[in-house]
């Protein structure tokens, strides 16, 4: 298998400091509604004062967005209108960045300067320091040219463009094909029909279709390359030979040769899908794993290091693995580097961490001689969740329904409320993805709890028989002892017939 030795470039260090900190903000009161000043300056590394004035310029920026907006000294909370995506604002905020547009305009084949500077109005001053950015930005790469010029290949110069496109929602570098567009939706519904019953989330869609569409627009000009080995590793996938299939079957003009195939796997490899069934879930995972780490030694050895370095126990090991495959899964054919998330960042405490889970992958890459450009967000994002695994053991069982944006959180809740809820529970087994859909089933008993993730919250959807909690990651321990105040009460009406639920 042909990994890439570890470096580290990320885009994110290029954007301005203010627009990151701002969709940074952003993103985490629209998912958890409520945050703390002090936590966001230390993850952003800078003072309160500089954040509270952030977070007045989101509130100037998304008036009609912002719904209830309340600030104390230490606190921010505020709640949006369930008409836009978390999506649709860090876009917003994005294009606010002159880095990123004039990068995009530089990517699309305009290497005239004045010429960007007048489209994006932008002072000769400010045009040539953002090139000089993106010279040095090159260099880190090992892009810049000896003549000065700069040359990416095709596999990163097409996910940067995507990147941009996604962070931005700027699509001038990808044009709109509607036939394009439209095979690759059905490529995906295709994929999600034939492969466990997965789900792509709307988000992870969009992705698929602009690198389809993008695909399409640079295969004859831009011919996009895969080594024997890369190609060899994709091909005993079965989402490969699905994907071959599915174009086969569906007549589809997606690709225009066997290269741009392979292209099209990197899109679906890389994005996160759903499931709303444990059973076809687990299957799925089974046979990705297996494909993807049980098959290499080296990569295995590596999992067992990060946990037997970080401590975590036999009993997570599932979670482990969970997620360790989407970090490794995006890595093949090294084009990790710029694959679009949102934002992760770290408390002082969990820098730590981060510097070991580091320490490892480079030692693990100089060991096996490897080399890859990895993407620092997304060491932060599993990160993240080994620090959960290694904080929390879970020991019992027990029961109810869950909310849940991903198959980690679901498993991760789920593990939390059996260990340590009451022995009234019995967990559903289905994941669902959407509060409307868990509250509409008309499947449900008479009176029902429902977990859901505050990314996924909406409120006023409760009722006399319908008691709902927000939760996420790391409020699920309090969540789980509100849970049981809450039922013991209840067994003592019992008798009594009640109604609904209390608080």
């Amino acid at each position: 298998m042909c990994l890439l030795i570890g470096r580290y470039v990320m885009l994110e260090r290029y954007i301005e400091k203010n627009i990151f900190r701002q969709v940074y903000l952003c993103q985490q009161l629209y998912q958890k509604k409520k945050i703390a000043l002090h936590t966001m300056a230390e993850r952003l590394n800078v003072c309160t004062i500089t954040i509270t004035n952030d977070l007045e310029l989101l509130k100037e920026s998304f008036g009609q967005e912002i719904l209830t907006f309340e600030r104390t000294k230490n606190t921010c909370k505020a709640s949006f209108s369930s008409a836009y995506s978390l999506l649709e604002l860090t876009q917003r905020i994005f294009r606010r960045s002159d880095f990123l547009r004039v990068l995009n305009d530089f990517l699309s084949g305009n290497t005239h300067w004045s010429e960007i500077a007048e489209k994006e109005f932008l002072s000769t001053s400010k045009i040539y320091q953002i090139r000089e950015d993106i010279f040095e930005f090159a260099e880190e790469l090992g892009y810049l040219q000896s003549d000065h010029t700069i040359k990416l290949p095709e596999k990163d110069l097409r996910y940067l463009l995507l990147a941009i496109s996604r962070y931005t929602g700027d699509r001038s570098a990808i044009p709109y094909n509607k036939m394009i567009a439209s095979s690759a939706a059905d490529l995906i519904d295709y994929v999600e029909e034939h492969f466990f019953d997965r789900d792509y989330p709307s988000s992870e869609r969009e992705i698929i279709i602009l690198g389809s569409q993008l695909s399409s627009q640079r295969a004859r000009q831009f011919p996009i390359q895969f080594s024997d080995d890369e190609k060899q590793t994709a091909q005993q996938t079965p989402l490969f030979g699905l994907l071959r299939e599915g174009v086969k079957t569906l007549k589809s003009t997606i690709c225009t040769n066997e290269e741009e195939l392979f292209f099209i796997y990197s899109l679906f490899n890389a994005r996160n899908y759903l499931c709303n069934n444990l059973e076809l879930l687990q299957k799925d995972f089974e046979v990705v794993y297996q494909n993807h780490i049980k098959c290499y030694p080296e990569l295995e050895k590596l999992l067992q290091q990060l946990r037997s370095a970080l401590n975590i126990s036999i009993e997570n090991e599932l979670l482990l693995k969970k997620a360790f495959l989407p970090f490794i899964r995006s890595t093949w054919a090294n084009m990790q580097l710029f694959q679009p998330d949102v934002i992760y960042l770290l408390d002082n405490d969990q820098q730590e961490l981060y510097q070991t889970v580091q320490h490892i992958l480079n030692q693990w890459a100089a060991d096996y001689q490897t080399e890859i450009h990895w993407n620092e967000n997304l060491i932060r994002k599993m990160t993240l969740t080994l620090d959960l695994l290694r904080r929390n053991t879970f020991d019992e069982k027990v029961e109810l329904y869950i909310v849940a944006p991903s198959d980690f959180n679901f498993l991760y809740y789920r593990k939390q409320l059996k260990a340590l809820l009451d022995d009234h529970f019995i967990i559903s087994n289905m994941i669902y993805n959407t509060l409307n859909e868990v509250v509409d089933d008309v499947f449900f008993c008479s009176k029902r709890i429902i977990v859901c993730d505050t990314a996924l919250y909406q409120p006023d959807l409760g009722s006399e028989n319908t008691l709902i909690f927000p939760v996420s990651l790391q409020t699920i321990n309090s969540t789980c002892f509100e849970i049981n105040q809450v039922i013991r009460p209840l067994e003592k009406e019992a008798v009594t017939e009640v109604g609904g639920f209390k608080k």
